[in-house]
């Protein structure tokens, strides 16, 4: 069965995995559209650790391992990523969501880009505040599993039937994010694995 991606609530706990995904493009299209710099090399397979050490932040900033499941192509980078501020136009003809753990300014977020435009973005493990242009896409499945109350329900007089955490909260909206969109990463091979690795930013982000 494929890995729910619950998993990665956990590996944040611990971690700073930014995640990118594409549906609509290669793993080397996404790339080079994410990267700030042409062309972006493909370099032999790493591990998560290997990746992480070739940010020198002089010549390398970013850098990331990249892969294929099912429909998505993912980009996994670590020490950095500037995927909060990706421009919606990486999604021009495709589909892209963004997992950002920003650790050093929480709370983490969602956001889902597609042809183009934001459709969906919001915040994990801190109430539910969606935005975009398909801010409800979600949130009849985040309903159904409990992790937000309805719309009109009474919280304040009748009282949540079940207190999540935000480390629950988290592993559940990822878990219904992966269903709604088919998306199911290789923890494995992302976490302890080699794939094949690349440099996607040679100067600091404009973030920074």
């Amino acid at each position: 069965m494929p890995d729910s991606l619950e998993w990665i609530a956990d590996a944040w706990s611990s971690g700073d995995l930014y995640i990118t995904c594409a549906r609509g493009l290669s793993p080397q299209d996404l790339v080079q559209r994410m990267a700030d710099h042409q062309p972006v090399e493909v370099k032999p397979a790493t591990t998560l650790q290997e990746a992480s050490s070739m940010v020198d932040m002089s010549q390398v900033y970013c850098a990331g391992r990249i892969g294929q499941a099912g429909d998505w192509a993912f980009i996994v980078e670590s020490g950095g990523s500037e995927g909060w501020a990706l421009d919606p136009a990486v999604s021009r003809g495709a589909e892209v969501l963004i997992f950002d753990p920003r650790p050093d300014d929480p709370p983490s977020f969602f956001s889902y880009h597609a042809d183009g435009e934001v459709q969906l973005h919001f915040e994990l493990g801190a109430g539910y505040d969606p935005a975009g242009a398909q801010p409800d896409l979600l949130r009849p499945a985040l309903e159904a599993d409990g992790v937000i109350p309805p719309e009109d329900f009474l919280d304040d007089m009748l009282g949540m039937a079940e207190e999540l955490s935000s480390h629950e909260q988290r592993r559940r909206v990822l878990t219904v994010i992966g269903e709604h969109f088919g998306l199911f990463l290789p923890q494995q091979t992302i976490v302890r694995g080699q794939l094949p690795v690349v440099v996607t930013r040679t100067s600091p982000p404009t973030s920074w």
